[in-house]
């Protein structure tokens, strides 16, 4: 964890803070009405660790075609583009890239395997499950805005016990613009009845929180997911190390102007 610290404001960004726990109670409670009348989350790296299953469902097609098996970390790097991308990644890591057809075939087998295997070494990181009750018990409209195909997010928000949290669940696969375009985020938000004002998004990579200042959004980044970039580079409103502390954080974006990109 890190000590607590003031609000602080980072060269080319909006203000932004990092909401810290350290030394102090932070208990989630319901005592302070939340800001914010919808929130659109993230999955992978956000919500749940997904990355070993991923990486075993890609090696479990990698090994079939006589490749060599990814390591944990190499997948970590290749998740949050969507399924294709990343069956593309795990290609060229291994060997010859392969042709559009190999791909096609590869991505099959991916989506096929982890839906078979969805949640087998998945876990929803501490907190989360928690947050989402308190939002929900204030009436808060959820959403999930990822990039993950729609083959496998049902899968998994079922088998972690998350499928009955959210009002509208997206995936890349099924919008024309997906993340980190902003289009993809204003579609959710539009379909949970909010707008850029009454909305905020919680993400934990570039992709996420530059699609949100794309769409006006405002948004929370969390530290312990699949980020690709430093994340006080991020852009984000706020940083946070732990769930606890996403109420908090989120009561101080709401007082930061949007501002347009």
């Amino acid at each position: 964890m890190f000590p607590s610290t003031a609000p602080r404001t980072w060269p080319g960004s909006r203000r932004r803070s990092r909401t810290t726990s350290f030394g102090e109670n932070t208990e989630m409670t319901n005592d302070d009405a939340q800001p914010f009348e919808a929130l659109v989350f993230d999955l992978d790296g956000t919500l749940i660790d997904s990355a070993p299953d991923v990486c075993a469902s890609v090696n479990r097609v990698l090994k079939t075609r006589g490749r060599r098996e990814l390591i944990l970390n190499e997948a970590k790097d290749m998740v949050g583009w969507g399924g294709r991308v990343l069956v593309e990644k795990a290609l060229a890591a291994t060997g010859d890239p392969g042709s559009e057809d190999e791909i096609d075939d590869v991505l099959q087998g991916f989506l096929e395997s982890y839906a078979e295997h969805p949640a087998e070494l998945t876990v929803v990181f501490p907190g989360a499950i928690e947050a989402l009750e308190v939002f929900k018990s204030e009436g808060v409209k959820l959403a999930i805005c990822t990039n993950k195909p729609t083959a496998t997010t049902p899968p998994v928000l079922e088998a972690l016990g998350l499928d009955g949290y959210f009002d509208v669940v997206s995936c890349g696969d099924a919008v024309p613009h997906k993340k980190p375009d902003g289009r993809h985020v204003l579609l959710v938000v539009e379909q949970l009845g909010g707008t850029v004002d009454t909305a905020a998004m919680v993400g934990d990579s570039e992709n996420d929180i530059h699609a949100a200042i794309d769409a006006g959004v405002r948004s929370v980044c969390v530290t312990f997911g699949y980020a690709h970039m430093p994340l006080e580079e991020i852009g984000a409103g706020a940083l946070i190390d732990r769930f606890e502390d996403l109420p908090r954080a989120l009561r101080q974006i709401a007082a930061t102007p949007v501002i347009p990109q």
